[in-house]
């Protein structure tokens, strides 16, 4: 796909599911560029894996648009959102006995022809994804065989073997140990550099999407309660009012942003 802008844009978003017709987002609205972190936070229920299922294109919005790379995202096929997005989901599971190579390799599909199959090329670029998350020396293990924090890196692969503009994760450090968390803020820093493109992700831990995210949006029942920079949005009396306890914050030591004491 030819891309002809370098931002994905939200404008005055509204989705409700049809089961209950309650809004779950409402008049959401921002923009994000090229080479950017986007981290996304906010309380249970907030609505952040339901903003990153409409951005991937699963869930279709009530109301609003949302343009990527100067092309609107409803105008566009799953097939072709696909040749340019990712998905890392929270819960990686695979139900067959797929070797690690394998499950990568599916990050080809989208651009594999149907007539020509693959090429020597996608076997390439399948390669040099596990070797970035990794996950190389796993690749000839079962996936049912490994471990979650494992798992984690092998999708990481298959979502980079997939050459991606915008990666969007959904809390994706979840089964990753502080070892591998650490390795994983100097990875996606450089994937940032190397390939510029965005990154979009939802976290739970508030530290840790302060390290990697040059802007946070922190979402409350639906809507964006603030927009901006880590120093922007981790603050104590917005903490309070979104999720109900104070907690202490300091600067971190040798980053100088904000980390959240309990």
């Amino acid at each position: 796909m030819v891309c002809n802008d370098n931002v994905l844009k939200v404008d005055n978003l509204d989705f409700s599911y049809e089961e209950n017709h309650k809004k779950t987002l409402s008049n959401i609205n921002f923009s994000v560029s090229r080479g950017k972190f986007l981290g996304i936070i906010g309380p249970n229920g907030s609505g952040k894996t339901t903003l990153l299922k409409i951005i991937s294109g699963i869930l279709k919005p009530s109301r609003g648009k949302i343009t990527v790379f100067g092309k609107e995202l409803a105008d566009l096929s799953i097939e072709k959102i696909a040749q340019f997005t990712s998905v890392v989901p929270q819960e990686t599971s695979v139900i067959f006995d797929f070797k690690v190579k394998e499950v990568v390799f599916m990050g080809r599909l989208p651009f594999i022809s149907r007539i020509n199959g693959e090429t020597i090329e996608d076997y390439e670029i399948s390669r040099e994804a596990m070797e970035r998350a990794k996950c190389l020396s796993l690749a000839e293990k079962n996936i049912h065989e490994i471990s979650g924090g494992e798992k984690q890196r092998v999708f990481i692969a298959k979502a980079l073997a997939q050459t991606p503009q915008l990666l969007l994760l959904d809390e994706f450090t979840s089964h990753l140990d502080i070892n591998y968390k650490h390795e994983v803020v100097k990875f996606f820093k450089k994937v940032l550099e190397n390939d510029k493109i965005i990154i979009i992700s939802a976290f739970h831990d508030l530290n840790l999407a302060s390290i990697l995210s040059n802007h946070l949006i922190l979402l409350n029942e639906g809507k964006i309660e603030k927009i901006g920079t880590p120093q922007e949005v981790i603050n104590e009396d917005i903490f309070e009012k979104v999720y109900g306890t104070r907690p202490t914050i300091i600067s971190h030591p040798i980053l100088h942003i904000p980390q959240v004491i309990i």
